[in-house]
């Protein structure tokens, strides 16, 4: 009984310094470069246009910040934090036009090898994260960051080989011969890390799908211009694990990139079997809490960016009608993406609820509605 509540106590402890070092929820995105880089393909999830991974998050986690970059002006760059990634902006007189204009973090290699990076050459070494690379935070049994440390120095799978090596929290890689009925393989990109990428993640880095225009129109396009954009290079082979995802075990293939964590759920429903690990929450956390680095808010951040409305008619209430104009509720909606619609086309943001429909300031509306 006394150890039992000594382990309660200590994940007590955890529970109030994971809240203590958690970046602000649903703050807004700060300005116009990062709010057009997240509306590419974050905005029509919000929106309930489709319905598949949120690559960088719901809303912006935390306020604009500065962190230290030997290359940035005054040493310091612009950064703010999602739950999957950074954004950051290293050189703001660099070409505004480029996809690379904004990047988003080698979060991903800092936690697997432990090197806060603080300039192009310049870094602060310490031990890899233990943190889980995916699932639920809590998840004894999970591998870590720091698991996946020593299989950066792992050979490639050959590429064309179906993938069903297995991997524990220890580190043991084993191999499970059923897992061969996913049919996912190994495939040779051309990366200079000497790693191959699982041919779903391959899939899914050069997919295309509704996007949203800076403009403020819907289209279909591919969701990365450059394939390794948002992913970054693979540090490690992809590995099947099983971890706890809202308290229950599912199996999953994680695969560790410069950038991102990619996991595959074959049990998830379509949109969702490929994803996007909560990386930016790890490391805001592993920074900030563990590290203890200080949180710099920006002085002079940007305004807060909303996305631009085009005057086009309410969505119809049920399919029939003019829709409903004016301050309304989430009664007039037949459906949440009709209610989602009508609401980002009013201008509705995390930081402007239009007509009360967002009640928890998520920027997602009327969620209660089929």
């Amino acid at each position: 009984m006394q150890r039992f509540s000594r382990v309660v106590g200590v994940f007590a402890i955890l529970a109030l310094w994971i809240s203590a070092v958690a970046p602000v929820s649903a703050a807004s995105i700060s300005g116009s470069y990062f709010g057009n880089t997240w509306a590419y393909t974050d905005q029509p999830v919000a929106a309930g246009q489709i319905s598949r991974t949120w690559m960088w998050g719901p809303s912006a986690n935390s306020s604009s910040l500065l962190e230290p970059y030997a290359e940035s002006p005054d040493g310091q760059r612009t950064v703010q934090y999602f739950d999957k990634t950074r954004m950051e902006i290293t050189h703001p007189d660099g070409d505004a036009s480029s996809i690379w204009y904004v990047t988003n973090g080698l979060l991903a290699e800092e936690l697997i090898t432990g090197r806060l990076q603080l300039g192009d050459t310049q870094f602060e070494q310490h031990d890899p994260a233990a943190v889980n690379v995916a699932g639920d935070a809590n998840d004894p049994n999970g591998p870590t960051y720091a698991t996946f440390n020593p299989l950066m120095g792992y050979g490639a799978i050959p590429s064309g080989w179906i993938i069903t090596q297995t991997l524990d929290r220890t580190g043991h890689v084993g191999a499970d011969t059923n897992l061969a009925s996913y049919n996912v393989t190994a495939q040779n990109v051309g990366a200079p890390t000497n790693h191959n990428v699982a041919s779903v993640f391959w899939d899914f880095m050069n997919s295309s799908g509704t996007v949203f225009n800076s403009d403020g129109s819907y289209g279909t396009a591919p969701l990365f211009q450059n394939p390794f954009y948002a992913t970054g290079y693979p540090l490690t082979e992809a590995y099947w694990t099983n971890v706890l995802v809202g308290g229950a075990q599912k199996q999953v293939l994680v695969q560790v990139f410069e950038r991102r964590v990619l996991t595959y759920t074959p049990s998830n429903p379509d949109g969702w079997k490929v994803e996007a690990g909560n990386v930016g929450q790890h490391y805001y956390s592993w920074r900030y809490g563990v590290l203890g680095k200080t949180v710099t808010a920006n002085p002079n951040p940007p305004a807060a960016w909303t996305p631009p409305v085009v005057e086009t008619p309410p969505p119809s209430n049920g399919g029939n009608g003019d829709g409903p104009t004016g301050d309304v509720n989430c009664s007039d909606f037949a459906t949440h993406a009709a209610a989602q619609q009508w609401f980002i086309d009013h201008g509705g943001s995390p930081s402007n609820n239009v007509s009360n429909l967002d009640r928890d300031h998520n920027g997602i509306a009327c969620e209660s509605l089929p």
